[in-house]
Order: structure tokens, then sequence, then C-alpha cells
């Protein structure tokens, strides 16, 4: 198979009709197509162009949602397009009962809305394929290229650090064994059963053909649900993405007070009781005793005049007295009028200048201003706090309020409480779908035991007819063919690997042999002192080599010709091994090597080096702002790079 021409319209970065020549010229060894732009430029958009010309939906994975892959037909829509419409037009050759047989595949595309309508035609030898309904398409399409296959031809770093890190999929292990030619002999093995169980009793063939049925069933079932699931887990994406702009929105609108604007209602009434008790409080100390507490100079006089006072009154008393007992004693015999002068005239000495007119009782004032202590200037001291902390508590609450449109903001949490709602149900549904798959793989594994019980008893019995007998012992000798094949395969594998990584190695003598496991392929290399070599041990460049010389040497087991496309392959190689890669891997890889990489991995003496493989050359050259790219053939990689 070679690839002749790709046409990309209003695909991605290329807005308008953008067509590139892909013929090489394998006989005169000029079998490398270089596709030269920067970061950005449009070279993957190439690569995946070519996936998605040939498979559409599975180009992005076997379980991609419809809705996921229409969102992703959009995006490629270039941007710059004067319509929203868009196609990739692929043409190649494929040997066919040894003639080359050309076909053309066009898949296009035009936004309907938010829809996509999409169409595929596919052109043999100039003309359309009569036998065959447009549905069928993409089945006849997929046959000629097999997707699986497809990762190991088209590629780019991130296939090549897949590899590299060890990090295998059961879909790269089957793709293997597509490669190897194994699956062949997976589906002859199945074919002969069905044929075994049409030669025996009618009641076992029925048991077997209703669990046959049951089983088929459920495989539709959960690929049914495998795909709900995937549209499912792309709603649940979006209606998250919603959440995130509802959440934005209502941020914008003041929502993070509004979230919580009747808690900090409750919280103002609160400062504001708080303020109303605190200043009350107050007050009723400011009418009391408290004001005196600012003049204690004052106080402290009034305190002298009030005991003076009180004492003055006292020695009143005293003098009544003597006078009343002056008036009630003669005169003369005991007490004589000496003495009650000289009592008078003590008494007098001590009121002298005493007395102070005050308006209240001396005694009630000196309790009055005991009551005026110390302890009691602390507590209003500490009131005084607390009523300024709360006014200015209540403050920021308020002023937390402010500007705030109560409208706009509920609006947004209304938006942003249905989106939540919204995704709550998608994700319950999420769960829901899984927990079902989960029940269709455990009923599909018991129905996949039963049916292979069944199929062991169709064996034993369909030995009754010769047919039978005859296919049982096709089974085995397929079997054992199966077997001795993969062994075949496995060390042809082994052997064409070491070559390669050590053509591509700096150190030609790292690995001596590799052991690869036929069970899932996992890859253990050994070094020249027959010790086995950890993967990570290895440098990041020599994982970069043994990713490039596995799908080097698959290819060259495989035996099938089939072009290669790979995307930046130099990303992690220093200069010695970019070398061995343009010199060694590059024109001998395949009859047609589709290279896409920037000029900063494409060196001039690189270019060097493969400018006799160059079949031609071309350069993407982006815009300013990077929404569109221009395309120009290049008469020389070497010139282009000066």
């Amino acid at each position: 198979m070679r690839f002749l021409e790709i046409v990309l319209e209003n695909v991605g970065l290329y807005s308008g009709r953008h067509a590139f020549d892909l013929t090489t010229r394998p006989g005169d060894g000029s079998n490398v197509v270089t596709i030269l732009g920067h970061n950005g430029g449009g070279k993957t958009t190439f690569l995946d162009a070519i996936r998605l010309a040939l498979y559409g939906r599975k180009a992005l994975g076997p379980r991609t949602a419809q809705s996921t892959y229409d969102d992703h037909l959009l995006r490629k829509i270039s941007a710059t397009a004067s319509s929203r419409e868009a196609s990739i037009t692929l043409s190649f050759v494929r040997g066919e009962g040894g003639q080359e047989i050309e076909y053309s595949v066009k898949r296009a595309w035009a936004s309907r809305g938010k829809s996509v309508v999409e169409s595929l035609d596919l052109v043999r030898e100039g003309r359309p394929i009569s036998d065959l309904e447009r549905p069928d398409y993409a089945h006849y399409v997929e046959e000629l290229v097999p997707p699986g296959l497809s990762q190991l031809f088209f590629f780019d770093g991130e296939k090549i650090q897949e590899i590299a890190d060890d990090e295998g999929s059961v879909g790269l292990r089957d793709a293997i064994r597509s490669l190897l030619g194994l699956d062949i002999i997976d589906q002859l093995q199945t074919d002969l059963t069905v044929y075994t169980s049409r030669r025996v009793d009618r009641q076992t063939l029925d048991v077997f053909e209703r669990l046959l049925g049951e089983k088929a069933d459920l495989e539709a079932e959960l690929m049914r649900q495998q795909e709900a699931r995937a549209e499912l887990q792309s709603s649940c994406d979006q209606a998250a993405r919603r959440v995130e702009r509802a959440e934005t929105a209502y941020r914008g609108e003041g929502g993070e007070h509004a979230r919580s604007r009747e808690e900090v209602l409750i919280q103002i009434r609160s400062a504001e009781d708080e303020y109303a008790d605190l200043g009350l409080q107050l007050k009723r100390m400011a009418n009391d005793l408290l004001p005196l507490s600012l003049a204690p100079t004052t106080v402290q006089l009034l305190q002298q005049a009030a005991t003076r006072t009180l004492e003055a009154g006292g020695f009143t008393a005293i003098k009544r007295f003597i006078d009343t007992f002056e008036q009630r004693e003669r005169v003369g015999e005991i007490w004589t009028e000496q003495h009650f002068e000289e009592l008078r005239a003590g008494i007098e000495t001590e009121t002298s200048g005493s007395a102070r007119y005050i308006f209240a009782e001396p005694d009630w004032i000196l309790r009055r201003i005991d009551a005026l202590s110390s302890e009691r200037k602390t507590d209003a001291a500490q009131l005084a706090k607390r009523f300024d902390k709360a006014r200015e508590r209540r403050a920021k609450l308020k002023l937390a309020l402010e500007g705030f449109d109560s409208g706009q903001a509920e609006a947004a949490l209304t938006n942003l409480k249905e989106a939540e709602r919204k995704l709550g149900a998608l994700d319950r549904d999420l769960q829901l779908s899984d927990e079902g798959l989960e029940r269709l793989l455990r009923e599909l594994e018991a129905i996949e035991r039963r049916f292979k019980s069944e199929e062991t008893a169709l064996k034993r019995l369909a030995q009754e007819s010769r047919g039978a007998d005859l296919a049982v012992r096709a089974q085995g000798a397929l079997a054992i063919f199966g077997a001795e094949l993969l062994k075949d395969r496995v060390v042809r594998l082994e052997t064409e690997f070491v070559q390669c990584f050590n053509r591509l190695s700096r150190k030609k003598t790292l690995v001596s042999s590799v052991r690869i496991d036929p069970a899932d392929f996992s890859v253990t290399l050994i070094g020249s002192d027959g010790v086995e070599i950890e993967k990570n041990g290895l440098s990041a460049g020599e994982r970069q080599i043994y990713a490039i010389s596995m799908l080097w040497a698959l290819g060259k087991t495989s035996g099938r010709q089939l072009p290669i496309v790979i995307d930046t392959p130099f990303s992690r190689l220093d200069l010695s091994h970019r070398k061995a890669i343009v010199q060694d891997y590059l024109p001998s890889a395949s009859h047609q090597v589709i290279l896409l990489c920037t000029d900063t991995e494409m060196t001039p003496a690189l270019a060097d080096h493969l400018s006799p493989h160059i079949a031609r050359t071309y350069r993407l050259e982006a815009t300013s702002e990077a929404r569109s790219t221009t395309l120009f053939p290049v008469s020389s990689l070497s010139e282009e790079l000066v």
C-alpha cells in the first residue's frame, strides 16, 4: 500500500484547500516525504487527518461517544474558513491479485447549528463501488487498512513514549497479533467450532446455538451500554463544565456573599442585638456614677466635705446635749459655770470652719462614693471595648452586603444549583451505568464459561462423524500450527529487534539478545554479559531507540507493505541517535516514509544525510496569530534549513 495524495479543506489550521503529493520513488531510494514546520504549525493535524479519513469515530478510540466525536469534528473545522464545512480526501494504491488498485476515500462534515452532518465516499479505480452499499463503506475501508495495524504504522512521539515506557495495552497486543497474522488462526478456530456444531444432534445444536445467541446478545448489549456510558460520560463532562461556568458567573455577580446572604443577615441581627444591649448597659452606667470617674479630684473634695459635714453634725448634737444638761443640773454645786464654758470652748474649737453646705445627707454621699470603686471602673472599660467591637463587627457585616445586586446573584445562584442538580443526576446515572456494565460483564463471563463447556461437549460429540472428526483434527493441527507460528514469529521478531536496536543504538553491543513472552509480548533485554537489562536503567534516548526499534522489527517481521507516518521522532534523542535514525531507519523502514518534524529536530547536517532519500519536502508556515497555516513545496531540505 502507498499513499498518493491527501487533500485537506478547512481542516484545523488548513484554511482553504491544501493538497499534499505523497508519491515516492523507492526504486531509486527516494522513499521519504518530509513535512517541516514549527510547533503548532499543523504537523499533528496532518497525522490525525489520515486516521480520521480512514476510521472516522474509531480514530479517537474504540469506545468514543458520538457526542464526543461530533465535538471533535466541530473543533476540526478551520476557525478562519468562510464556511462551516470541512473534508479530507485520501488517495492510495493497494496490491490485490498481483495488481495495484487505486482507492480514494473522502470524509466530509459540516456544522448544522450544534449538530454535525458527516458523509463518507469511497471510489475504486475512479468509479464508485457498485457492489457495495454506502453504509458498508466504513467497514470496507477498515478491512483494507485494519485500525489495529494503523497504530503501529501511523504513530507519533506519544506512541513511541508509550512503548518506551512499557505501557502496553490489550489493544496494542491485539494489534501485534494481527500484524503477525495470528488473528487469522483465531478466527479459523472459531469457524471450525461453528462447523462442528452443525454435525451433531439437533438438541445439542439447539443448546449451543442458544448459548451462542445469548452470548452475541450480551456482547451487543455490552457494546451498546459501553457506548451509552461513553455518551453519559461526555454529558457528565459537559455538565461539569456548565457547573464551572455557572460558578464563575455566580462569583462575578457577588455570589460569594450571596451564597451565605441569609447567614450574614442573621449575623447582622445578632450584632445589632449585642450592640444595642451593650449600649443600654453603658447608658445605665452613664446615668449612674460613671461620669464621676472622669473628675477624681472633685470627687475627693466632695468626699472630704461630706466627711467634715458629717463630723460637724456630731459636734452640734454634743453641744445641744451640754445645753440641755446645763439646764437640768444646778450650777454651783458639782458642775460650775466654768466647767460648761470649757466644754463649749472645746467643741467650738473642733467644729470651727468644718461645716459645709451640701445638698444631700453626707452619709448617703459617702456610701455612693464608696460604690465608685476601681473594679466598677474596670467593668466599664471592658464594656466599652465590647461595645466598640460589636460596632465594628456590625459595620463590617453591613459593608459585606454593600453593592450587592441580589436579583442577578440570585439568578446566577439558581443557574448554579440547576447545573449542580443536573450534574448530580448524571453522576448517579453514570454510577448506575457502571453497575449495569459490571452486571453484564459477570453475566457474559458466566455465559462464556457455559459456552466453553458446551463447545467442549460439541467437539466430543462431533467426533462421531467423519467431517466433524476432520474438523476437530484440523483444530488440533491449527492449535499446533498457531503455537509453532507464534514461536517462529516471536523468534524472528527477537532477531529483527536485536539487529534494529544495535543499528540505531550508539552502544552497538549494549543488547546481545532479547526474550519476548508470547502470552503478553513483554520484552526482556539481555546484555552482552548475559545479564538482564532493566528498561528503566536505559537513558531516555535509549528507550526512544528501543521503541522505534520494536516498531521497525514488527514491520519487518510482518511482511506487510504499509507506509509509515511518524511525527516528531527526535524529541528525546541526542545527535548521534538522530543521525542513526536518519541514516539507518528512515531509508529502509518502508517503501514510503512520511516524516513530520520541526526545524530544531532536523538540523542541516541531518538533512544532508537524508537528502538522497527525500522524494519531496513541504514547509508549513503558520500565521503570526497561529490561526492558519500555509503549505509551501520546498525544492531542497538542506537549503531550507540553512
